[in-house]
């Protein structure tokens, strides 16, 4: 009858519908992998040392845990003199002072602990770390630039960058850009090699803020395509 559509024909048309809404489909997630591919991406880091003994005892006191703030010079432990003392009649009294100044062990500089390695009552030997300092006001982002961006940064320069929440917002300075690639973060686009890998730099944004923590992700903003962050000629 007229007007009525063979199997055959309305198969072919559910196939063709099918296949229209998969290239769709397709076309949008590559313009979204385009897109992140675009996306200049970093991680946060902080000045963060390890606090070691310079001599082997036993540890009477220790005086934080993890989180606690300290100052400079703060003692943060104490390691028992009592044989250092006993020493005394054996070598120069100038020595077992020097010693006996290193039973109490210091903070470096004003920060946060963030590791303890040892507890009270722990026997420990030359050079063993007691304790993790972070400064929590000298932290910095590190950022893999492909080559093919790195023209648009130098030193001294302030950018905006911008964590994966998309609301904490950092403002740094590049102090530091490697002379030494790193290794390849993209690869040949196609199996016969056609395109090289593009090798990527690390650029060093100082922050100084205390909204970080290492191991944070941050983008930045203006200088791939979002709104700019940066000052001078940034281009």
């Amino acid at each position: 009858m007229r007007g009525k559509m063979s199997k055959a024909g309305q198969w072919s048309v559910g196939l063709l519908l099918v296949f229209v809404l998969l290239m769709m489909l397709l076309c949008a997630g590559c313009g979204k992998t385009a897109n992140a591919d675009q996306t200049t991406w970093g991680r946060a880091d902080a000045k963060e040392i390890d606090v070691n003994s310079k001599i082997a005892g036993r540890v009477v006191e220790l005086l934080v845990k993890e989180g606690d703030t300290v100052k400079e010079g703060q003692v943060i432990a104490r390691i028992d003199k009592r044989s250092l003392e006993a020493q005394k009649a054996e070598a120069t009294l100038q020595n077992i002072e020097v010693s006996l100044d290193e039973t109490e062990i210091r903070a470096p500089f004003d920060g946060v602990i963030t590791q303890k390695y040892i507890e009270e009552g722990s026997m420990i030997s030359n050079g063993t770390p007691l304790v993790a300092v972070q400064d929590p006001e000298d932290n910095w982002i590190d950022i893999k630039v492909p080559e093919t961006k790195l023209s648009k940064y130098h030193v001294s320069q302030e950018v905006t960058l911008i964590g994966r929440d998309n609301q904490t917002k950092v403002t740094g300075t590049i102090t530091d850009i490697s002379k030494k690639a790193e290794f390849a973060t993209q690869r040949a686009t196609s199996e016969r090699g056609d395109e090289t890998d593009i090798v990527s730099f690390n650029v060093k944004v100082q922050v100084n803020s205390d909204v970080l923590r290492p191991g944070m992700r941050f983008r930045l903003e203006g200088l791939d395509g979002d709104k700019a962050g940066s000052s001078g000629d940034a281009s």
